[in-house]
């Protein structure tokens, strides 16, 4: 059994933003010899919010290779942009036969040049004779808006965790605000046989089982204190498992925010001849306006119809009408409408069914 825990967490930024901190992952990308690929790219989705602009933003790249750091060989582009030529990782651990790298690049100063867009790439060129993974791939926005702030603290790095062992990583929150704490975080898995565990200050907070590969988690409404203590539990029932749960990236935060809350008042099917339609009243009964909203008519679990709402007011109504296609509607009381709406990186929904 492989007995030794390697930690190597860093602290790579904390502090407090009138705004909101988020993790976008993304992966895996498999290349080399026994993938019969040797370039390949990743895509990321980001919300741009319209009363929100970009602050900062960090690209963080988990790499899994053969051979030692100096010997691989790769080219990085973002967004179309040259990132480097050289395999320069701030973290890299050795584990059995292997390697595990981290590699960061504050790509604001791209963005700012090239134009923020919602969908960005990462392309990445292996050099290479042997294989290089990329497990996982992640991007921490920050946010900068009126309407929320956040005391947050980002760990990148690696906790190496062999079965039937826990690690415990301490961590503190530079101020506690009034809001909710969230943890967000990818682990990697390796067997499906290991059953993977995190506490906060004693408490189990998520379970992983049955997995392989990164997995990406996100634990609400947590109790977030100035100084913390993360655990990570690997467990499995089989002796054969030898492989380490490895603790990738850790987003901790906590966030104050003015939130819209669009309610669906009431909603009724009209028939008119052969056409037939929607007639809604929603009304925002939050204490913002959203970024974007739309209106949705669902059909059996299929969405015929949809319509983009205007950017309510707290404590404005609407009435919305949304025509539907007559041979799409179920008769079996299956049909419902959905509002859904965000703001900064945050989506919500509310529903109202169709009698």
């Amino acid at each position: 059994m492989v007995s030794k825990t390697i930690n190597e967490m860093l602290t790579v930024k904390k502090g407090i933003i009138n705004g909101e901190v988020t993790l976008i992952s993304s992966g895996p990308l498999k290349l080399g010899v026994t993938y019969s690929s040797k370039s390949g790219s990743i895509p990321f989705q980001i919300p741009l919010p319209s009363n929100a602009k970009i602050k900062e933003l960090t690209l963080e790249i988990a790499v899994t290779h053969s051979s030692e750091p100096h010997n691989v060989k790769w080219r990085v582009w973002f967004n179309g942009f040259p990132l480097t030529r050289e395999f320069k990782p701030q973290i890299t651990v050795e584990a059995k036969d292997k390697f595990f790298s981290k590699v960061l690049f504050d790509v604001t100063p791209v963005l700012q040049a090239k134009g923020f867009r919602e969908e960005l790439i990462l392309a990445i060129k292996y050099d290479g004779n042997e294989n290089l993974i990329v497990d996982h791939a992640n991007l921490i926005v920050t946010y900068e808006a009126s309407e929320a702030k956040s005391s947050y603290i980002y760990c990148s790095g690696a906790i190496l965790v062999p079965p039937q062992t826990s690690v415990k990583y301490p961590f503190e929150i530079s101020e506690l605000i009034e809001g909710f704490g969230e943890l967000r975080g990818v682990m990697i898995v390796s067997s499906k046989l290991s059953e993977a565990k995190i506490f906060l200050n004693g408490k189990n907070i998520y379970n992983a089982a049955n997995i392989t590969g990164a997995e990406e988690f996100y634990i609400e409404n947590i109790d977030l204190k100035p100084k913390n203590i993360l655990e990570i539990q690997h467990e499995t029932s089989n002796i054969q498992v030898r492989d380490y749960v490895n603790l990738s990236t850790i987003l901790a935060t906590i966030t104050y925010m003015l939130k819209p809350k669009l309610d669906i008042i009431n909603a009724k099917l009209e028939s008119q001849g052969e056409k037939e339609k929607v007639v809604a009243t929603i009304k925002n009964n939050g204490a913002s306006k959203p970024d974007k909203a739309w209106l949705l008519v669902i059909d059996t679990g299929v969405v015929v119809s949809r319509q983009r709402l205007p950017e309510l007011t707290p404590g404005e109504e609407i009435q919305i009408e949304i025509p539907c296609k007559k041979q799409m509607l179920t008769k079996h009381g299956l049909m419902f409408i959905r509002v859904v709406w965000t703001k900064l990186s945050r989506t919500f929904t509310s529903e109202m069914r169709l009698r």
